[in-house]
């Protein structure tokens, strides 16, 4: 979601009151809103629930109506938001990953 970069830091407080709700859901499995390191406005959406059942409950809490309410006052510049449907998981990185033969030695 993008917002004019003077209201990026209310968008910010906005979305921190309701992530704490969400991750306490049935079914939320993560649930972040963050800064773009790049783009001033820019706020990045992460959401992953167990299922589609999980996702419809939470957009009808009042802590989402609560938050859109609030954010209805920011002046946003735009908005991209994509669904994906991901079928495995696997970690990435850290000590138990293989080295890439590309990687020079530490």
């Amino acid at each position: 979601m993008d917002f004019a970069p003077a209201d990026r830091d209310a968008a910010l407080a906005a979305f921190a009151e309701v992530v704490a709700e969400s991750r306490r859901e049935p079914g939320c499995v993560d649930y972040a809103f963050s800064p773009d390191a790049l783009v001033p406005g820019r706020v990045r959406v992460f959401e992953h629930w167990s299922g589609e059942a999980a996702l419809a409950a939470h957009l009808a809490l009042p802590h989402v109506a609560r938050l859109r309410a609030s954010i209805a006052g920011l002046t946003r510049t735009g908005r991209q938001l994509a669904r994906h449907t991901v079928v495995a998981s696997a970690p990435m990185g850290g000590a138990a990953a293989p080295r890439s033969t590309e990687e020079s030695p530490a």
